[in-house]
């Protein structure tokens, strides 16, 4: 349930164009529901594919912000390394940032 729930507000993100306003809407409801549940947004990041966590990297710091929580960042270190051509290392250290 929360897998697709993610993956379809994923979708409906990917679709829009980079400088559509509508992203702003889409984030929003992605932080929400990565924020609600810290195991289900492990297990999904888990899971998920290349292209949902390059999009997901766009919302890394404020679902940081929101959970506070080393194994969160860890995982995306371990995520990072799984696909080093993502280049996702700043994008977990403004993450890691936000965690104050």
């Amino acid at each position: 349930m929360f897998e697709e729930k993610v993956r379809e507000v994923l979708g409906a993100r990917a679709l829009l164009d980079d400088n559509d306003p509508r992203i702003e809407q889409k984030w929003e409801e992605l932080i929400a529901l990565l924020s609600e549940d810290e195991d289900l947004t492990l297990n999904f990041l888990q899971v998920c594919t290349k292209t949902e966590l390059l999009f997901l990297s766009e919302i890394f710091e404020e679902v940081a912000y929101n959970l506070q929580s080393e194994k969160y960042i860890d995982l995306l270190y371990g995520l990072d390394q799984r696909y080093p051509d993502l280049d996702l290392k700043r994008s977990i250290q403004i993450a890691e940032e936000y965690m104050g």
